[in-house]
């Protein structure tokens, strides 16, 4: 989910401990402000550390699971965050869920709109976007998924009224929904839910047939599901048995 550069970046950061971002620059043939862009990203992912003129390889990085997730799928999440972008209206207010597959939208977003949102990591990405309006939710910084939680967090959603909210599940059943693995995380989907006119959820096909101990949505809250062509074509049609528009993403 980073670009080229920025996983050279990484590799090269890993293998000298540190650089400058003028030492990088002229590596890459690109601006300052360019690789400014790239560490404050990588950094925002926990990656490395920014310091004053550069950056250094972190001591001890944090072996969390949304960077383990980073590198699974890579090409697929990429394809549902481009068809996910796509449906978004110029001037929209749209709501990010945290997640990779949320974070490939909000790197795929090409029209001005305002996006609220509680993951760091795509407020990182967004906040470098002059004509995105980037509005960050209060809370508690879930260190596994970089996302904010907790009552502040839900607070800080209630009041808006959004044109779509694009949601990430850790399990998706056409049984028992939408779920996840966090019950902070679920409440704050809850009240994304409420906040938001349409619902669309972007999955890659294998979360499809897991469950989690905690259902946040069943299917008569989604109106769009945006995954990939691993779907099987018998939960396509019961999906959209069950008034669910399916969009097939691919490469």
């Amino acid at each position: 989910m980073i670009t080229e550069r920025q996983n050279k970046i990484r590799s090269l950061l890993q293998e000298h401990g540190h650089l400058t971002v003028a030492d990088l620059a002229l590596r890459f043939g690109v601006s300052e402000m360019t690789i400014r862009r790239d560490l404050k990203a990588l950094a925002a992912l926990g990656m490395v550390q920014r310091e004053h003129g550069g950056a250094i390889w972190p001591q001890s990085q944090p072996n969390n699971g949304f960077l383990s997730r980073l590198g699974e799928a890579k090409q697929e999440k990429a394809a549902i965050g481009r068809l996910a972008a796509s449906l978004i209206e110029e001037g929209e207010t749209i709501i990010l869920d945290a997640g990779t597959t949320t974070l490939a939208i909000a790197q795929a977003i090409n029209k001005p709109c305002v996006a609220i949102t509680n993951s760091l990591p795509i407020a990182s990405v967004l906040s470098a976007r002059d004509e995105i309006t980037v509005l960050v939710t209060g809370g508690e910084v879930r260190g596994s998924t970089q996302a904010l939680v907790g009552p502040m967090a839900r607070a800080s959603l209630s009041g808006f009224n959004a044109d779509k909210v694009f949601l990430a599940a850790t399990g998706v059943s056409l049984e028992r929904g939408l779920s996840t693995n966090n019950m902070l995380e679920s409440e704050v989907k809850q009240v994304m839910l409420v906040a938001a006119r349409q619902a669309i959820l972007v999955a890659h096909s294998k979360k499809f047939s897991q469950v989690y101990y905690h259902t946040f949505a069943h299917w008569d809250k989604v109106h769009t599901v945006i995954t990939d062509a691993g779907l099987p074509q018998e939960k396509r049609q019961e999906l959209e048995r069950l008034g669910v528009n399916v969009l097939i993403a691919s490469g």
